[in-house]
């Protein structure tokens, strides 16, 4: 009886374990595409209780307007792409105005086809904005990233991004992985 047991606990073990690896090894994504008809793969796990999306719209930099408190304003350049990353929690019953949350990310990077790391100070050689939209005081608007890792491999098609940041601001996620076409 105990060697049956025995048995099966360890027939239990390697079932977990397979099924423990078969999950880790799940890193396809969640594939949609976005309002520009693109396809984007979201590795990532987006925060409860919202959607994430991706962009990727080249000839298109960000110019920060200085009268309209860090702003970033959208302007043609054909020499850069800019990718937007947005997580996006809808109002829950629609009775408050200020039942929401947005934030975002604006990455520019250069049009040509590149491969490349950026480690904290790194980081400024892109335009690296992270967007915080919400009732909450004192922590809502624009801020530059200058902490973290910025993983970016760009082609003529498509952009691959992995980032693993710190806002200067509370932040609903730090690491981001999605690629968009």
């Amino acid at each position: 009886m105990e060697n049956n047991f025995i048995n099966y606990m360890k027939k239990m073990l390697v079932i977990a374990t397979l099924a423990i690896l078969a999950s880790c090894n799940s890193t396809k994504g969640v594939v949609s595409t976005n309002w520009l008809g693109k396809t984007v793969t979201i590795k990532s796990v987006c925060p409860e209780n919202g959607v994430c999306t991706a962009t990727r719209e080249p000839g298109i930099a960000l110019k920060e307007d200085t009268n309209s408190k860090g702003v970033p304003k959208m302007v043609a350049n054909e020499e850069t792409i800019l990718i937007k990353y947005e997580f996006d929690r809808k109002k829950a019953d629609g009775s408050y105005a200020d039942d929401f949350h947005k934030e975002e990310i604006f990455i520019e990077i250069p049009a040509k086809t590149f491969k490349k790391e950026y480690v904290n100070e790194q980081l400024q050689e892109v335009k690296l904005t992270f967007g915080r939209h919400c009732y909450c005081k004192g922590s809502a608007g624009y801020f530059k990233i200058t902490e973290g890792t910025l993983k970016i491999d760009n082609s003529e098609n498509k952009t691959k991004v992995k980032l693993n940041f710190k806002a200067p601001v509370p932040q609903l996620f730090e690491n981001v992985e999605f690629t968009v076409e």
